[in-house]
């Protein structure tokens, strides 16, 4: 193993939770409607379509898109300053960072959104490559942002491990051939992953060392 590759919202940062709360609150609050988790699952580390296409079914047409997205721009997007890493991803990547391993970033959300946050948080310097939605033509779960990153990392997929949250996110990860543990949030309890991908309940449980000693 020469590198780590980590998705970003919701195995980094722990946004999926915030979104689908917001995302709840407001479809209580306009339409009287409470969204499956199984709806929102689909979207977890990939495109907002199903939920949108969901959301406009369920309101018989009259869900407003831009309304809604507004809305979440100011309660999550604007909220960036207040989100915290989650509970022991620290712990995992200083193990990437002090064992020499090439670092590097592949997420479905824009370039705009995540340099920000891994500059608040002083690590933005530490990835030699950070591949998202403007990079490619098709995000997760299509394999091309994996493929990108460890190209641009100049190591070969199965010299690579990526980092998840997400069922979109693995399937990427393994599409491009890379190795791949899932740490499951709250949004993503509940996720039955896709065979190869070694799965953990919280970074706590991670056992990096054990891990890599198997592959």
């Amino acid at each position: 193993m020469k590198a780590f590759v980590f998705d970003f919202d919701g195995t980094m940062i722990d946004t999926e939770a915030v979104w689908f709360d917001e995302t709840q609150k407001y479809l209580r609050a306009e339409y009287g409607l409470n969204l499956p988790m199984e709806v929102y699952e689909k979207v977890v580390g990939s495109s907002d379509e199903p939920l949108l296409l969901y959301m406009a079914e369920a309101t018989n047409g009259k869900f407003d898109a831009a309304a809604f997205q507004k809305y979440i721009d100011v309660a999550v997007h604007n909220g960036r300053d207040k989100l915290e890493m989650r509970d022991g991803f620290m712990r995992v990547y200083q193990y990437a960072k002090d064992n020499g391993y090439k670092i590097g970033l592949a997420t479905s959300s824009a370039r705009a959104w995540v340099e920000p946050i891994l500059e608040k948080f002083g690590i933005l310097a530490d990835f030699e490559t950070i591949q998202t939605a403007d990079d490619v033509e098709v995000i997760k779960p299509d394999p091309a942002l994996y493929r990108q990153a460890v190209e641009a990392l100049g190591v070969k997929p199965e010299e690579a491990v990526a980092v998840e949250d997400s069922r979109n996110g693995s399937l990427s990860a393994i599409g491009a051939g890379l190795h791949t543990i899932a740490i499951k949030n709250e949004v993503t309890k509940g996720i039955v992953f896709p065979e190869g991908v070694t799965v953990y309940d919280s970074f706590a449980d991670v056992d990096l060392d054990a891990f890599l000693a198997g592959k």
